[in-house]
Order: C-alpha cells, then sequence, then structure tokens
C-alpha cells in the first residue's frame, strides 16, 4: 500500500488538465483558406487596438501596428492592448494557444452586474472572468464561431510562419551548398598550384 500511494498520485498529477488549460480540446481548421480568411478578421476586428509587430507580409514590410493610439487606447480600455504577434505560443504548445484564443473569442457573456465576462478568461485566469476587452467579434453575429476560428488559424500561423521557415530553410541548404562547391574548387585550384612549384615533387 505505502508503494501504491505515490505511484497513484504520480499517475493523477500526469493525467490532470493543467491549470489555466481546458480539459476540453477544440478542433479548428488551420487550413490556408483559414489562415487567409482570418487575416481579414484579424485586420478588421482585432487591428483597431491590437498589433502585430513581427508580422511580415507583402503588404506589411514593418508588421501591424494597433489602429487606435495609445494615449486613446489607456482612456478607452484602461490599458494599452497587448501585441498580439506571439499569443498563440506563449498559451501553449502546438495548436493549445489557437484553441484559447478561439475559446476566449467565443465565451464572452454579460453578468448581472453588466460587467463584460469571459469564461476562458476565467479559467486561464483564475479569476472570475470580468475582462476589460470587449469583444472583438459581436455576440450576435451569426459567423461568431467560424471567425474565431479564422482569427486563431492566422494568429497562430502570424506566430510561428511555417511557410517562411520552410522557404529561409530552403534557401540556406542553396545556399550552403554553392558555398561548399566554391570552396571545395579554390581549395583544390589552390593546392594545386603549390604541388606544382614544390621543390620536392
Amino acid at each position: 500500500m505505502r508503494i501504491l500511494a505515490p505511484l497513484i498520485l504520480f499517475i493523477f498529477m500526469l493525467t490532470a488538465p493543467r491549470a489555466g488549460s481546458s480539459a476540453e480540446r477544440v478542433r479548428l481548421d488551420l487550413s490556408r483558406e483559414a489562415v487567409g480568411r482570418g487575416k481579414e478578421v484579424y485586420l478588421s476586428q482585432c487591428a483597431l487596438c491590437h498589433g502585430l509587430k513581427y508580422y511580415r507580409d507583402a503588404e506589411h514590410r514593418e508588421g501591424i501596428k494597433p489602429q487606435m493610439e495609445t494615449e486613446a487606447m489607456k482612456a478607452s480600455l484602461g490599458a494599452e492592448a497587448p501585441d498580439l504577434s506571439l499569443m498563440a505560443i506563449s498559451r501553449g504548445k502546438g495548436t493549445e494557444g489557437a484553441e484559447y484564443i478561439y475559446r476566449l473569442l467565443t465565451s464572452y457573456s454579460v453578468g448581472e452586474d453588466g460587467r463584460m465576462m469571459n469564461a476562458a478568461f476565467a479559467e486561464e485566469t483564475q479569476t472570475e472572468g470580468a475582462i476589460a476587452m470587449p469583444p472583438p467579434i459581436p455576440l450576435d453575429d451569426p459567423e461568431l464561431k467560424k471567425k474565431a476560428n479564422d482569427a486563431a488559424a492566422f494568429l497562430l500561423e502570424a506566430a510561428e510562419p511555417a511557410k517562411e521557415r520552410s522557404s529561409v530553410g530552403a534557401k540556406v541548404i542553396v545556399y550552403m551548398a554553392v558555398l561548399t562547391a566554391l570552396l571545395y574548387i579554390i581549395n583544390r585550384l589552390t593546392w594545386m598550384d603549390v604541388k606544382k612549384r614544390s621543390p620536392w615533387k
């Protein structure tokens, strides 16, 4: 029994859900189409307050800045809204961060005292869930869940640009291959000339 008790406790610690994470996973559509739609959702619904300073594409060479001025944001929300560049990877491994964003966008409600509440925020922060950020996507929007999915997919891509990493990786491999070939040729030519001038030959 003395041996079983620590073993049972160890198994319980491994299988118990982490504090601040949902025990129920969300299956998201992370396709390229969803990412493309999510970019439009972000620009129309989120970019007013939230920036993406590390995001780069053909239209945004220096990231995306919030449309609202900092002082106006503080006066309206009480604080400066956080940058969302790394939000999707700061809330868990794999797609956990994107799933949190989806739950955050879809779990708003109005409390009895009129305050804006959010179930996902309550779970993440272990609080009652009162949240200063108003719903980015209107609660009565018939496409709320779809838009939330697409926004989460886009923010995950913005945090981990797999296509960009793949492109850079391929360029690095080609560069290293060409450099290696050039160094090999230079080495052969150099030592060939040295051998021709060697007095011991």
